[in-house]
C-alpha cells in the first residue's frame, strides 16, 4: 500500500488521483510507437486480442500493481488494464501522492515483470497475472530471464505454489513495493492478456487447461472426485450456518465435500481440470473455472446481496453450463458489520428451494 493510502484521506486521495489521471492520459505512448530492442506478437486460439513479448532499454517500472514509463516518463498503455486504471482515482492518488519521494532502485538484469493490480487477490492473480507467463513461455524467452519482478504483497501460499508450478521457484524475485522504482536496463514486458479485469479472455482457459492435463497425470486417476461441493466453512465471511444438512443431501448424490484451502494449488488445478459438476457459493473459490473442460456443470449459490456475474461470464465463455440458486430471504442473513452488508456475514441456506433448482441441475446432463 502507497504513503498516500496510508496518510491520506479517501477524499484527498481522489482528487489528487484525477490530476495524475489526466497526466497519465496525456503521457500515454502505446507499444508500438516507442523505441523498443524486441518486439514479438503472439495470436492464440479463442481470442481476437493481439499478444505480445517485448523487451524496452532502461525503462521504469513503479509501485506493486506495476505502471512501466519509457526512459522520457510515458507510460505504456497495453502491458495495464489501461481504461480501467483510469477509472480508479482514489487508488492512483493513494500511489502518486508521494511520488516524488520514491525509493529508485537500478538492475542491470534480465528483468521480467509480473506485476497486476489486485495481484494480492487470488482471482487477479490467476486471471490477470500468471497469463503473463503463458505469454513469456510461449514466446521462447523464458530462460533468457535472470529475474522476475513482483509486488511485495505477493507472498501468500498461493503465490508461492504458483510460481512452484511454473517453475520459478529457484528464480531471483525482486519484490517491489507502491512506493519504489526500478529503473530496469533490460526489461522484458507483456501485453495485458484481456480486454480488462475480472473477464478473463478464453485463450486463457485453454492454457490452463493444457497445463492441468500435464499436472494430472502426477496423480492417481481416483484422487479427484468428478462430483464436488467447495465448502467456505474454513473462511470467515459468506458461510452456509446449515451447510451440515445441505452436505448430508449433497453426499447422497455422490457429492465430496471440499474446502480449496486444504490442497495445493497444484491440487486445487486438477480438482477443477477433473470435475463433471461443481456446486459452490459465489466467490475466490471458484476461480479455478479456467482450469476446467467445456463438459463442466456449475451450480453458483448467490446471496442477494452478493451477486456477481463473473463466473457466469466464465461459464458462458467456456461453453459450459451454468445454474444459479439466489438466497433471496432477508431473514436467513446474518450480519456481522452492519457497515460492510455486502461482504461481512453468513447466512442460512432455505433448504427446499434451493433443492428446486439442485433436482434441475442435476439433471442436466
Amino acid at each position: 500500500m502507497g504513503l498516500g493510502n496510508k496518510l491520506l484521506n479517501g477524499r484527498i486521495r481522489n482528487k489528487i488521483g484525477l490530476k495524475i489521471i489526466n497526466k497519465l492520459k496525456i503521457n500515454s505512448v502505446s507499444i508500438k510507437d516507442i523505441n523498443k530492442e524486441l518486439y514479438i506478437p503472439l495470436k492464440y486460439n479463442n481470442s481476437n486480442l493481439e499478444m505480445f513479448l517485448c523487451k524496452i532499454n532502461n525503462a521504469k517500472v513503479y509501485s506493486s500493481w506495476g505502471f512501466y514509463f519509457t526512459s522520457d516518463n510515458k507510460i505504456i498503455k497495453e502491458v495495464l488494464p489501461f481504461e480501467r486504471i483510469l477509472q480508479l482515482s482514489s487508488e492512483i492518488g493513494g500511489r502518486f501522492a508521494f511520488y516524488n519521494f520514491r525509493f529508485i532502485k537500478k538492475t542491470d538484469l534480465n528483468v521480467f515483470s509480473l506485476q497486476s493490480i489486485w495481484n494480492v487477490c487470488f482471482g487477479h492473480w490467476i486471471h490477470e497475472t500468471l497469463p503473463k507467463l503463458f505469454i513469456l513461455k510461449d514466446s521462447g524467452l523464458f530462460n533468457k530471464i535472470d529475474a522476475f519482478i513482483l509486488g511485495d504483497g505477493c507472498k501468500s501460499k498461493f503465490h508461492k505454489d504458483s510460481l512452484k508450478i511454473f517453475g520459478l521457484e529457484n528464480k531471483k524475485i525482486i519484490y517491489v513495493s507502491d512506493q519504489t522504482e526500478i529503473i530496469c536496463k533490460n526489461l522484458y514486458l507483456s501485453s495485458f492478456p484481456s480486454e480488462t479485469t475480472h473477464y478473463p479472455s478464453k485463450w486463457i482457459y485453454d492454457k490452463y487447461r493444457e497445463l492441468s492435463e500435464e499436472l494430472i497425470k502426477k496423480y492417481d486417476k481416483n484422487k479427484f472426485p468428478k462430483k464436488v461441493y467447495l465448502s467456505r466453512k474454513k473462511v470467515k465471511t459468506r458461510r452456509i450456518l446449515n451447510e451440515d444438512e445441505l452436505v448430508e443431501i449433497l453426499k447422497f448424490f455422490g457429492y465430496d465435500s471440499l474446502c480449496p484451502e486444504d490442497y495445493s494449488l497444484e491440487e486445487q488445478f486438477c480438482i477443477f481440470y477433473n470435475a463433471d459438476k461443481i456446486i459452490s457459493v459465489l466467490g475466490s473459490g471458484l476461480t479455478n473455472l479456467v482450469c476446467s473442460k467445456e463438459t463442466v456443470s456449475v451450480l453458483g449459490i448467490a446471496p442477494k446481496n452478493r451477486w456477481e456475474d463473473t463466473y457466469k461470464f466464465m461459464l458462458e465463455n467456456l461453453g459450459a453450463k451454468y445454474f444459479e440458486y439466489i438466497e433471496c430471504d432477508e431473514k436467513n442473513f446474518i450480519y456481522h458489520n452492519r457497515h460492510n452488508k455486502n461482504n461481512d456475514f453468513d447466512f442460512y441456506l432455505d433448504i427446499d428451494k434451493f433443492k428446486i433448482v439442485f433436482n434441475e441441475f442435476e439433471n442436466t446432463k
